[in-house]
């Protein structure tokens, strides 16, 4: 076991452990101190991926971002852009980050603070199949992991900022 602060742009100082001493790859972590997330965190519930294969209709998310996300995802309906969407299940996951480029990191995750989604996972295109959903997401204050210098993701989007 690993403990490790960080300063996160919108959650604050949190310090957290790692399952394993050295951390590993994508390692689980439990927080400390800085961030609850049974108080912090909760289900919002997305009327657009109801009933769909592979979808979650309901995602612990941020709390003071369901907003957000409901606003998303009734733009992309607006857009048409729903039959996109072929997979969306991975929002909260207690973790270290998994870059897909392969460096390591001792950071948290933005899954961990349950600010992150991941649509398309196994799309067999590396999620590039998400494109068309990326300026709705980037409007509504998201950023799209595609846009990563450092590890692009194609199926990650994360709040960037508070609306």
């Amino acid at each position: 076991m690993s403990v490790y602060s960080y300063e996160h742009p919108l959650i604050g100082k949190v310090t957290y452990v790692t399952d394993h001493n050295p951390p590993l790859y994508g390692d689980t972590i439990s927080f400390i101190k800085g961030f609850e997330p049974s108080s912090q965190l909760g289900f919002v519930h997305i009327p657009q991926l109801e009933g769909r294969d592979n979808a979650d209709s309901d995602l612990f998310f941020h709390k003071k971002a369901h907003k957000q996300l409901l606003t998303v995802f009734t733009e992309i309906e607006k857009q048409g852009l729903l039959d996109i969407i072929t997979q969306c299940n991975t929002a909260f996951k207690m973790r270290l980050r998994r870059p897909t480029s392969g460096y390591f990191s001792s950071l948290p995750s933005n899954h961990a603070f349950g600010l992150a989604l991941d649509i398309n996972q196994n799309d067999g295109m590396d999620g590039i199949s998400c494109a068309p959903l990326a300026p709705v997401f980037q409007y509504y204050g998201f950023t799209w992991g595609k846009t990563f210098s450092m590890a692009p993701d194609a199926t990650h989007f994360e709040i960037k900022k508070f609306l």
